[in-house]
């Protein structure tokens, strides 16, 4: 080699050695290993590495080799072919053993044995064995024709002498003392030799045997392993002469056993780490196309195979080191098991393989069955006789472990190194899995978030946007790398604002709140942001993430939300919440300058006969129309807020008198009595006032609204369309309605609540031809309590239809009661509200009911009132239809007191009318009374419907009935509403009188 050439020749070894090499590895074996580079096309080989075993028995510096050509080290190489070798298994990757070679020079004297193989990354790699003394010994052995010559020149070898015609063996104390014997422990006889043999080398042997004895060659040479007295097998080489007879026929072998075990043990090493160097390799490319549990699986597969093991598992650690997760068994294990595990399990319940996580170290147990109460598997499981665990420590924590056992020799040192390697290979994969997993995923929310992301380095320049930064600013990825953020500045803010915001920063490394920045277009905008610092191990800030949004619509939606709180969408009057804040800087306005607050609070009078006659739209108009009159009529300094349906509150300042307020209260009833001629209807309203004042009827908001709310409630039962000032007698009444409605319940549920039957009476012959059942509340008084004091509270809270189906279900049981007979002519009516006539199920319901008893239905009829008529009215028309055709008799009940179109009586199937008592109180003092009473009486008959007289309580009343020609008729002048018991003594009493 010239100067120049090994001039380019790098001084270390890192230079040389390439991805996957098993230096450490190497570097820990007992005999020599060298691994050379090829070069100019495998024409020659340069020293890469050589182990220690060969400085030791060589004699030689490793210094002095590494980066030097092969033909420069040993001179005439060429000549007896080892380069011939290297080049063959460097291009075909088959290894190859060749044989005997002596070496002659001043450092390598002998005969040499070389071993050689590929490495994964092109390297070669050689495995020296000396075999001086062997050659020595077999040709000593030839070259004797006596044993004890032999025996002297060969005693570190077993000798044999096997006589086949006497069938005698002699095996020397040292053949014996290979195996761990003595001499007198051993017999002298073939079958202690074949009784050793492994099961998987006897076949093969004495069949080669039988060869040799068939045709015999100079020397007989075979490799095998026997097993020794401590249980485990070693291999040995047999070398036999052959003596013959005259026939030419085999009488006697003469030979040695030769421990080989070394050298066996540097080729299964040096195979063993060719295989593990091909799975790591395999595990490495196909990790990026497979799950983390296939690779895990793999692994595990191939840490079985490394060991020829039977069975393997692989097990993750938890954090806490205390709890662990089974992963996976191995398929052979699978194949002979038979228990149910648990996926997750304490450290604790674990058998002694689990002693590895403890320990922190690779157990080994070769005798595994010893260990009674520490097996640590279920019923069911394949029985273990060995095993080997591994763990796997990172961040000093272990991590995973591997298991594998029932392996057919004892676990030893190499196949720690073997499984350590492959399972530390597994781990920094899944590692790098989970990594770019998470990477993956963070790169995958970074792009699909709605949020802006920005990062900067510490300068600060911009080093990375997301997708959402440029759509919320306009700047795209290559206008914004490398530029200061404030880029984004929008001026709103000044020095202090982004001071501050820096100082946060560095003391907390974090800030956040709302900033306005400017678009690429010049458009100022509001965005909610969070800045984080990044810090390195050393806790030192590295990059600036900050992740804004804007909020813009967030900003709008506040504006809107603001009104949405503070102001009734209908009308667009101050709502409760705006009305109690407004009532409360009102009081404290007042307490400083000791004036008064008046508080009116307003309910419209009849408003619910608007909505039911005439539907909601139409009411909630008539609300927005008189919240305009309200708005008009008061002070701009005065607050109208609408609180309810149908309820109002005026908040009057600075009051003088209380008759200013009065006159208030007076112009707006006079605006709300204003008709008001809408869609075809003049509607005519009306409205009760209750009046509270501070500090008189109350010294806060709450107080002052429940007094004016009483106020209200006694100018409603004084007539309405009036207004009333709070005393406080009100409170009284207002609890004694609490109690009246939390009373009500109590009746409802103790059946206090029961039917009264005012009778219907023939006009023309005085025979009851029916009854109205009417709601009584019968409690511990002697009188029961009369509609008037209880229905109005019913209505308020929602229980007037339990109290109509209450009197519903005892009125037909009353009826089935009577046994009426089938000729006698029967009716009795039954009320039904609007909000039952809403119902979905209504129809479905009352069949269900009438279903219950015996009672025909014709003697059923229903009372409904106007606003029913003009509620959602093809669906009125089509229940009123069902009803009339199941044979229920339909009756307008207060029939002229409504908002009814009287074309609508055409176009539904009504039976009946009933005249308001109104018109019947009158009707004897007020021509226009009777001549309404007469119009209803004629339009009726021409429309073939009855007409029955409601309030009837005169026999004046009666005979102007009797002149109009009216049908029936109901009150007190014949009888008030009685008990069911009463009822139907008088019906007998009139049916007897008939």
């Amino acid at each position: 080699m010239s100067k120049k050439s090994k001039s380019k020749l790098p001084r270390g070894i890192d230079h040389y050695l390439c991805e996957d090499y098993p230096q450490e590895l190497l570097h820990q074996l007992n005999f020599g290993v060298a691994v050379y580079q090829p070069v100019e096309n495998g024409r020659d080989f340069i020293f890469v590495d050589i182990n220690p075993a060969v400085e030791t028995t060589d004699r030689v510096e490793r210094t002095a080799l590494i980066g030097r050509r092969v033909t420069e080290v040993f001179p005439g190489v060429e000549e007896f072919g080892l380069l011939d070798v290297f080049r063959r298994v460097m291009e075909s990757g088959i290894s190859e053993t060749m044989g005997p070679t002596e070496y002659q020079d001043e450092r390598i004297r002998g005969w040499r044995m070389n071993h050689v193989y590929r490495l994964p990354c092109g390297y070669v790699t050689a495995v020296y064995e000396d075999i001086t003394k062997e050659i020595d010994n077999e040709r000593a052995l030839l070259a004797s024709e006596e044993r004890y010559r032999l025996l002297t020149e060969s005693s570190l070898d077993g000798i044999w002498d096997w006589d086949l015609v006497r069938n005698t063996l002699y095996l020397s104390p040292r053949w014996k003392m290979q195996l761990g014997y003595q001499d007198h422990e051993l017999e002298n006889h073939i079958d202690t030799w074949k009784d050793r043999l492994h099961p998987d080398d006897q076949a093969r042997v004495l069949e080669h045997l039988e060869q040799y004895l068939a045709s015999p060659l100079p020397i007989w040479r075979e490799e095998f392993r026997l097993k020794h007295k401590r249980g485990d097998y070693i291999w040995l080489m047999a070398r036999g002469s052959a003596v013959m007879n005259a026939e030419n026929r085999v009488v006697r072998i003469l030979g040695v056993h030769i421990d080989i075990n070394r050298r066996k043990q540097a080729e299964e090493t040096s195979a063993l780490i060719q295989r593990r160097l091909e799975a790591s390799l395999e595990l490495s490319k196909n990790a990026p196309s497979v799950t983390e549990r296939e690779i895990v699986q793999t692994a595990l597969e191939q840490a079985s195979s490394l060991t020829q093991s039977s069975v393997g598992y692989l097990h993750f650690v938890n954090d806490d080191q205390e709890t662990i997760e089974l992963v996976t068994w191995s398929k052979q294990t699978l194949l002979h098991c038979e228990a149910a595990f648990d996926s997750h399990y304490p450290l604790s319940k674990a058998g002694v393989w689990a002693d590895c996580v403890r320990t922190r170290k690779p157990q080994i147990h070769n005798d595994y069955q010893s260990m009674e109460g520490r097996k640590g598997y279920p019923e069911g499981h394949i029985h273990l006789l060995r095993h080997l665990s591994v763990p796997v420590i990172d961040g000093n924590k272990v991590r995973l472990v591997i298991g594998v056992g029932n392996k057919t020799e004892p676990y030893n040192d190499l196949d720690v190194q073997q499984i350590s390697l492959l399972v530390s290979d597994l781990w920094r994969l899944i590692e790098k899995k989970r990594s770019d997993e998470k990477l993956k995923q963070a790169a995958a929310v970074l792009e699909s978030t709605q949020e802006a992301v920005t990062i900067t380095d510490t300068v600060p320049r911009i080093v990375a946007i997301n997708r959402a930064f440029s759509e919320i600013t306009g700047y795209q990825e290559e206008e914004v790398l490398g530029c200061n953020p404030s880029v984004l500045k929008s001026g709103r803010h000044n020095q202090d604002f982004y001071r501050q915001m820096w100082d946060q920063l560095h003391n907390a490394g974090h800030w956040q709140g709302e900033i306005w920045n400017r678009r690429k277009s010049g458009e100022i905008y509001p965005e909610w942001l969070n800045i984080s610092a990044i810090h390195d191990d050393d806790g030192l800030t590295t990059h600036y993430v900050a992740v804004f949004s804007d909020i813009s619509a967030l900003k709008q939606s506040e504006q809107q939300l603001e009104r949405m709180a503070h102001y009734d969408p209908l009308t667009g009057l101050p709502n409760r919440i705006l009305l109690f804040s407004r009532i409360e800087h009102a009081l404290q306005r007042a307490r400083r300058s000791k004036n008064e607050v008046a508080l009116l609070f307003l309910d419209l009078d009849n408003f619910k006969v608007v909505n039911d006659s005439l539907g909601h739209p139409t009411g909630d108009k008539l609300l927005k129309l008189l919240a305009e009159r309200f708005a008009n009529r008061l002070r701009e300094e005065d607050t109208i807020a609408r609180i309810g349906g149908d309820e109002f509150v005026v908040l009057i300042e600075d009051v003088v008198t209380e008759s200013v307020v009065a006159d208030i209260a007076k112009a707006l009833l006079d605006e709300i009595k204003e008709p008001i001629q809408f869609e075809g209807h003049e509607l005519s309203v009306g409205a009760s006032v209750g009046i509270s004042i501070y500090p008189q009827n109350g010294e806060n908001a709450t107080d002052l609204i429940k007094n004016a709310d009483a106020a209200m409630y006694l100018a409603k039962d004084s007539g309405r369309n009036s207004f009333k000032f709070y005393t406080p007698k009100l409170t009284e009444e207002a609890q004694f309605r609490l109690r009246l409605e939390a009373d009500l319940h109590v009746a409802l549920q103790s059946d206090q609540i029961v039917p009264y039957y005012q009778p219907i009476v023939s006009v023309a012959d005085g025979s009851i031809v029916g009854a109205e059942a009417l709601a009584r509340w019968i409690g511990s008084g002697e009188e029961p309590l009369m509609p008037g004091r209880f229905i109005p509270v019913a209505e308020e809270s929602g229980l007037i239809d339990e109290i109509a189906a209450v009197i519903f279900q005892q009125a037909c049981i009353d009826l089935e009661s009577w046994q009426l007979p089938d000729h006698q002519s029967f009716r009795l009516a039954l009320n039904i509200s609007p909000h039952q006539f809403r119902g979905f199920r209504l129809v479905d319901e009352i069949t269900n009911k009438l279903s219950k008893f015996r009672i025909p239905v014709d003697r059923i009829e229903l009372e409904l009132t106007e606003s029913i008529l003009m509620q959602d009215t093809e669906q009125s028309m089509m229940k009123i239809r069902q009803l009339s055709e199941m044979g229920l008799t339909m009756t307008i009940d207060d029939f002229g007191t409504g908002y009814s179109s009287l074309a609508y009586l055409t176009r539904f199937p009504i039976d009946k009318l009933k005249i308001d008592r109104s018109f019947i109180q009158k009707i004897h003092a007020e021509d226009e009374n009777e001549v309404i009473v007469s119009t209803i009486h004629a339009m009726a008959h021409n429309l073939n419907m009855q007409v029955t007289a409601e309030g009837v309580e005169t026999a004046l009343q009666l005979a102007k009935l009797r002149n109009l020609g009216c049908d029936y008729y109901q009150g007190y002048f014949f009888s008030r509403p009685v008990p069911a018991n009463a009822f139907h003594r008088l019906l007998r009493d009139n049916a007897v009188k008939d």
